[in-house]
């Protein structure tokens, strides 16, 4: 308050998480911290308060440890000042200036921006990684749908022989479709399931990346299992039908 000035004894304010790292679970009011600053070194100053977390260095992340000083104990030349206003950066600034200039018409004002603009900037390098991780996301997740699809539709070609073998022996369409089906996709449906395992196990990896949003996404996780099982789906029906609709005498020829 207005008797803590640079004569009467130094006080601080510590964040809550400030207080339990420093004193765990008692209670710092009272107790001491010895303080450095540009200006001394070695002050003792009495803890009166405890204030909650602040998120000033990082937006995902709250301060370590965050002190407050009294202005008339300890200041520096820089200080922010913060407006709330629905108006835009600039009329808001101008507003600022011409309340400045009664005090102090020399009274320079830097880098003047909204606080969506303040919270863009430290988003930047998150935001640039995670583009990049989702754009390379969706490439893996391309050639793993060529690559699957690919890969099943190949070995289902291979069997247009023994599709007409079965057509010849009186066998139904649906019962092939249903035969290569259940074969093609136990392989896929084995991968997956060792795919998804590792995706939860290794999601601690990007977990630091990540704001509010939880690594091991279900929905995310089950959506991109179901491309790659629908592509591999694709791949069993697709050249499985087209030889079972062949007729049995031109599937045998196809070896």
């Amino acid at each position: 308050n207005q008797r803590d000035t640079s004569d009467s004894p130094l006080v601080v304010l510590i964040s809550q998480s400030g207080a339990r790292k420093v004193f765990g679970t008692e209670n710092p009011i009272g107790r001491e911290l010895l303080l450095g600053s540009a200006k001394s070194t070695g002050d003792r100053a009495q803890i009166i308060g405890i204030v909650g977390d602040v998120r000033s260095t990082q937006v995902a992340l709250t301060n370590d440890v965050e002190l407050y000083r009294c202005w008339g104990q300890e200041n520096v030349p820089f200080v922010n000042l913060a407006v709330r206003s629905a108006l835009p950066t600039d009329a808001v600034t101008k507003l600022v200036r011409t309340v400045l200039a009664k005090f102090d018409a020399g009274l320079p004002i830097f880098q003047p921006q909204s606080m969506d603009a303040v919270v863009q900037t430290s988003l930047g390098q998150a935001r640039l990684m995670m583009t990049l991780l989702g754009i390379f996301a969706g490439i893996a997740l391309l050639l793993a749908t060529i690559g699957i699809y690919g890969a099943v539709a190949h070995t289902v070609e291979q069997r247009t022989g023994e599709i007409g073998v079965r057509m010849a022996l009186g066998a139904q369409t649906a019962d092939v479709l249903r035969l290569v089906v259940t074969q093609g996709m136990k392989p896929v449906l084995f991968g997956l399931a060792i795919g998804l395992g590792a995706a939860v196990a290794l999601g601690r990896l990007i977990s630091a990346q990540l704001y509010e949003i939880s690594p091991h996404n279900p929905a995310l996780l089950v959506a991109t299992a179901t491309v790659l099982a629908a592509a591999a789906f694709a791949a069993c029906v697709l050249p499985a039908r087209r030889a079972a609709l062949l007729n049995p005498v031109q599937a045998l020829r196809a070896e």
